[in-house]
């Protein structure tokens, strides 16, 4: 179990799990971090572990579009940064590695519209890597759905949105 933190400790940048010896990697790419570290898992990652070991992924990387600490999505409206700096290239770096591609960060609406632009360049990221991008379903929306909620047998489909 690892983590990359920013200097300042308010920015998760990656969390790494290792599930099972063999399968794939995966990227799965929220919306923001919690409470998550290398010692331990919070509820999503608990899932996203969950999820793993149905579909046979060996390990997963979680990466974020804003890598703002917070267990209340909103406080990205209210800080300056939501995203670091140093966010796109922990990114970037994360989707070279994996071998599958997984957007779940849940419907947009929940994030301050004028930061919806960092979906579409996430996206881009992702498509950029020439590997399969695919998600958990579709929010009304049309966003990625987050897995939290979800039913393990919920059955991965190609993600062509936003």
């Amino acid at each position: 179990m690892t983590a990359v933190f920013s200097a300042c400790g308010r920015y998760r940048h990656l969390l790494d799990r290792d599930v099972q010896l063999f399968g794939i990697v995966a990227l799965l790419v929220g919306i923001n971090p919690s409470t998550a570290d290398s010692s331990h898992n919070d509820q999503t990652i608990a899932k996203d572990i969950g999820f793993a070991k149905v579909h046979g992924w060996s390990r997963i990387i979680k990466a974020n579009v804003f890598d703002w600490i917070a267990t209340d999505v909103g406080e990205l409206a209210r800080v300056p940064h939501p995203a670091s700096p140093a966010n796109r290239e922990f990114l970037a770096a994360a989707a070279a590695e994996a071998e599958i591609l997984v957007p779940c960060w849940g419907d947009r609406a929940k994030v301050p519209r004028g930061l919806h632009p960092q979906l579409e360049e996430t996206l881009m990221i992702l498509r950029g890597r020439g590997k399969p991008v695919v998600c958990f379903g579709l929010t009304a929306g049309g966003d990625p759905r987050h897995p939290l909620m979800l039913p393990y047998d919920t059955a991965l489909v190609p993600f062509d949105g936003c």
